[in-house]
């Protein structure tokens, strides 16, 4: 049966579709003929089918329009696979649209598995009483064995690759879950504040790129390898790090570079991650607990101002890999107070330094 339905009153937080693409012969058709196709929603207003339709429809000014509406399609599970179907079977997701949905869906997928493998247990220990109850009540001579012979079933469906798969297969119709999970990867790459700027922009630039053409493999192979280079140059110039894991990550840094295919470098790259890694643990077990030596009286000054140039040496020319007229017109509010303040504090910094300096430099030349 098909209702009129308010358009503001139908719930559409479940789609995982950002781009709806171009809708101006939609828009059109709509214009000249009406809805042709009712769009459907779940008994709590929830859409499953017939986004586009529907924004255009609101585009237009409709208050209301014509639906069909699923009954059974109630909890979360369903709703989502129902929209999966729509979005699926029609305009195509975009891969991290695939990889949003993917991740909801291995969610679900391992929710809905431990809830049956708990029924499970519990219906296998209700089973257990009748058939005790079933054997004490029968004449010792008249079981035939059958239910008492079938012991309970064990079933475990929890397990991370069975849903893995199982999201995947829904999604993209096969078992892609290793692409999916590497745009999920870039995506909590490009959103850490705990990777270096550099990575993250590389991770940023890699999602918007695969968006156009869907080739993953590639850019998440970069983007990782670009990430272990990073680890072990911080390694190499990081003042707090032994010596021996500075020159072992330095040494390793040169062999990932000297690799000329990027699968092996990302190969070397992970053993050498691997190898400094247990370096670093094995100094850190070894290392003295008595805090400070103060043999150099500026031991402290000297180390402070070493993390700093460190610090320093990481960001130097970042000015000329950014385009200042992109950062004026886009930059938010809180984006340019950041730069702002970066700027204009490390300005003070430098005169106050300078004032020091130069108070030093003629203290020097008074002694001489």
């Amino acid at each position: 049966m098909v209702l009129e339905h308010a358009t503001d009153q139908i719930i559409d937080g479940h789609s995982y579709r950002r781009d709806l693409g171009d809708l101006g012969e939609l828009t059109e058709s709509i214009r000249r003929f009406g809805l042709l196709s009712p769009i459907v929603i779940t008994t709590g207003n929830v859409l499953i089918s017939g986004n586009r339709r529907l924004a255009v429809m609101r585009t237009l000014g409709h208050r209301t329009v014509p639906v069909w509406v699923v009954q059974g399609v109630s909890d979360k599970l369903s709703t989502v696979l129902a929209i999966q179907d729509e979005n699926t079977l029609h305009k195509m997701l975009t891969p991290i649209e695939q990889a949003e949905l993917y991740e909801e869906l291995k969610q679900l997928y391992a929710e809905e598995a431990e809830r049956r493998e708990t029924a499970t247990r519990f219906g296998s220990e209700t089973r257990d009483e009748r058939i005790a109850q079933a054997h004490d009540a029968a004449p010792q001579g008249g079981m035939h064995g059958g239910v008492d012979s079938t012991p309970p079933q064990q079933t475990s469906t929890t397990g991370g690759g069975k849903t893995r798969v199982q999201a995947a297969k829904a999604v993209t119709g096969r078992d892609s879950h290793s692409m999916l999970d590497q745009v999920v990867e870039l995506k909590q790459i490009a959103a850490s504040d705990n990777e270096h700027p550099e990575v993250r922009q590389a991770a940023a630039e890699a999602l918007l790129e695969l968006n156009t053409d869907g080739k993953v493999n590639g850019r998440y192979l970069r983007v990782k390898l670009l990430q272990a280079l990073n680890t072990l140059q911080r390694w190499a110039l990081d003042p707090d790090e032994p010596d021996a894991v500075r020159e072992a990550a330095a040494a390793e840094l040169e062999l990932v570079k000297a690799q000329e295919h990027p699968k092996d470098a990302m190969k070397e790259a992970t053993r050498a991650l691997g190898r400094v890694g247990q370096l670093r643990t094995d100094a850190a077990a070894l290392a003295p607990r008595e805090g400070w030596k103060d043999a150099d009286p500026l031991l402290r000054q000297k180390h402070a101002i070493r993390k700093l140039v460190d610090l320093l040496r990481r960001e130097y020319g970042w000015w000329d890999r950014y385009e200042p007229a992109d950062f004026g017109r886009y930059a938010d509010e809180e984006q340019w107070e950041l730069v702002e303040t970066y700027i204009t504090e490390a300005g003070r910094f430098l005169d106050q330094a300078s004032t020091a300096r130069m108070t030093s430099e003629d203290g020097a030349d008074a002694d001489v």
